[in-house]
């Protein structure tokens, strides 16, 4: 009888992650710099949160439109109302345009801003039965050489030659990952 396959972790990309959560932060500010400066023209208690990460200019004009549209007896477009009200735009489009330059979820939870990013995306796992085996051999290696060191200096780009990448060394930790 064999046995069900069973995904192991092989690493997680820890720096990739710490980059994608700066990010994120880096966008929730944008969101919120974008808010100031609706919040100069607008009540911004009554925007629609999903709808302004979407499209902050679209969410704009519509709260712009259902707030201050009735200043004159006639209906007015919202460009028309940009001019008579003295705004300009432009700074909301490219605050948007600096929110839709990184490639980062933000999703909205509670009437606030979090971040989308998970470390299970950046987390990598094995795919068959050979990767668990060959996973399991490099974890032994790496015990191996971790006892070795007590005594003696391990050289990993030798190492890493001389077993012909089975392993990889992450120099920003300082320590050996699994090649899978």
């Amino acid at each position: 009888m064999k046995k069900a396959f069973v995904k192991m972790k092989v690493w997680e990309d820890e720096t990739s992650y710490n980059k994608a959560v700066k990010s994120a932060e880096d966008k929730i500010g944008i969101v919120k710099q974008g808010l100031a400066w609706c919040e100069k023209h607008i009540d911004i208690d009554s925007i629609d949160r999903k709808s302004f990460v979407t499209d902050m200019v679209a969410e704009f004009n519509r709260q712009l439109s259902l707030q201050k549209g009735d200043i004159t007896k006639v209906e007015l477009a919202v460009e028309k109302l940009h001019f008579l009200l003295d705004i300009h735009i432009t700074e909301l489009l490219a605050i948007r345009e600096q929110f839709d330059r990184i490639q980062v979820n933000v999703y909205v939870e509670d009437n606030d801003f979090v971040c989308g990013v998970s470390l299970e995306d950046y987390t990598i796992y094995t795919k068959n039965e050979e990767e668990n085996q060959r996973l399991i051999i490099c974890n032994n290696l790496i015990d191996a050489i971790d006892k070795v060191e007590v005594y003696n200096k391990c050289y990993a780009g030798d190492i890493i030659r001389g077993t012909s990448n089975f392993l990889k060394f992450d120099f920003r930790k300082n320590v050996y990952i699994p090649n899978i």
